[in-house]
């Protein structure tokens, strides 16, 4: 039986059979795992907060008989609610998890990824423009991957290429969400998106959500 203690955050939740659900995790020392949260959809679940995307814990995770782990006595360090009260926040934390679990997808330890996620979810709590902060994420996971690529900087941008250069430069900075900023941020979310699927072959499907928000 394989039993380990560790920090993580879950980037992806889904239903599995009645009463329980799947949460799909990056931790600090064991990459990223499937934790089976059992009973987690009954009214008075004591696991509800750690279904909860972008929940941050700590716990001991067990692998008995089945293909999932087992968590067991967790402790919420950061709930994900604030990150799903507002839409454009959610689809901008969404693509990035997506973009995370393409990236990785294995047990080997991310410490430095977990670390940058975490920044990233903070910046999207307490900063004005969410397209801009995962756009920063975006660049730095690509790079941390193996597929760096400069961007043209400017102080001043105006093309998504530019701000995707401003990104890689200036990092997590408050970034305020006026219209112009936004559309601008959010075409440079998709356009390093596309740069993302083109250099891991794979699709994401959070992508298709940006433009839903773009007003």
């Amino acid at each position: 039986m394989r039993e380990f203690t560790d920090n993580c955050i879950v980037l992806k939740v889904s239903d599995y059979r009645d009463d329980d659900k799947l949460a799909k995790v990056l931790s600090a020392e064991n990459g990223v795992f499937t934790v089976c949260l059992r009973g987690v959809k009954k009214a008075k679940a004591k696991l509800k907060p750690f279904a909860q995307p972008f929940a941050f814990f700590n716990a001991k995770f067990v692998c008995g008989r089945g293909a999932f782990l087992t968590v067991i006595d967790p402790m919420i360090i950061s709930d994900g609610f604030a990150l799903c009260c507002d839409l454009k926040t959610y689809t901008a934390a969404s693509v990035a998890a997506e973009a995370t679990l393409a990236a990785l997808g294995d047990s080997e330890p991310h410490a430095d990824v977990l670390i940058l996620f975490l920044k990233l979810v903070k910046s999207l709590q307490f900063d004005g423009d969410p397209y801009y902060q995962s756009c920063a994420y975006m660049c730095e996971l690509l790079k941390i991957s193996g597929f760096y690529r400069e961007y043209t900087y400017s102080d001043d941008p105006k093309t998504p290429v530019q701000a995707l250069g401003f990104a890689q430069k200036h990092g997590h900075i408050k970034r305020e969400a006026d219209g112009r900023s936004l559309d601008l941020s959010r075409r440079a979310l998709k356009y390093v998106c596309g740069e993302f699927e083109r250099s891991f072959d794979i699709g994401l499907k959070s992508v298709e959500s940006i433009d839903l928000y773009a007003d």
